[in-house]
């Protein structure tokens, strides 16, 4: 059993690991700190009692809670939009996050981690050529290996990152 397998199996590991986290962004998500702190709790007891389903090979740890705490927030927030007479209190944090926001810093999040899961090669070409925005004639010479190489680097690096992305659910 791995580190991240154990960690499951713990619920105050669990809490101890990712509570911070989690809180900032359901706090961020909610905009209510009574609000936040109970969809954590929510977050950890789900991930606890359906440890079983989580595989590392879809995803890492962090990936998952974060969906989870996601569905959890959304769900508050339907709730709380049901029962218009309930007004959220942001105190005196600054205004939350839009959906929008979320969900693209969420996607960026599962991107990042699907990255680094390929082999470190067709990471770099990837990351220099779609992120940084060198050319493959660019890349190869920092490489210092040949066009066709960057270019093959890149047909199954992406291919790749695609068949990872559609397996943990950011594509379909």
């Amino acid at each position: 059993m791995d580190r991240a397998t154990d960690s499951i199996s713990s619920i105050e590991q669990l809490h101890e690991d990712f509570s911070g986290p989690l809180y900032l962004y359901a706090l961020r998500r909610l905009g209510d700190r009574p609000a936040a702190e109970e969809a954590v709790q929510d977050t950890l007891v789900r991930a606890w009692r359906h440890a079983g389903r989580f595989d590392p090979a879809r995803g890492s740890l962090p990936a998952w809670l974060f969906t989870i705490a996601r569905n959890v927030t959304t769900d508050r927030l339907r709730r709380v939009g049901a029962r218009p007479d309930e007004v959220a209190s942001i105190d005196d944090v600054g205004a939350p996050l839009t959906d929008g926001d979320i969900d693209r810093a969420m996607e960026a999040w599962q991107l990042a981690d699907a990255l680094h899961g390929l082999s470190e090669e067709h990471r770099r070409a990837i990351v220099s050529v779609h992120y940084h925005g060198f050319t493959v004639r660019e890349t190869a010479a920092r490489e210092g290996v040949p066009e066709g190489t960057i270019k093959s680097r890149l047909y199954y690096g992406l291919r790749a990152l695609r068949l990872r992305l559609e397996e943990t659910g950011v594509t379909g």
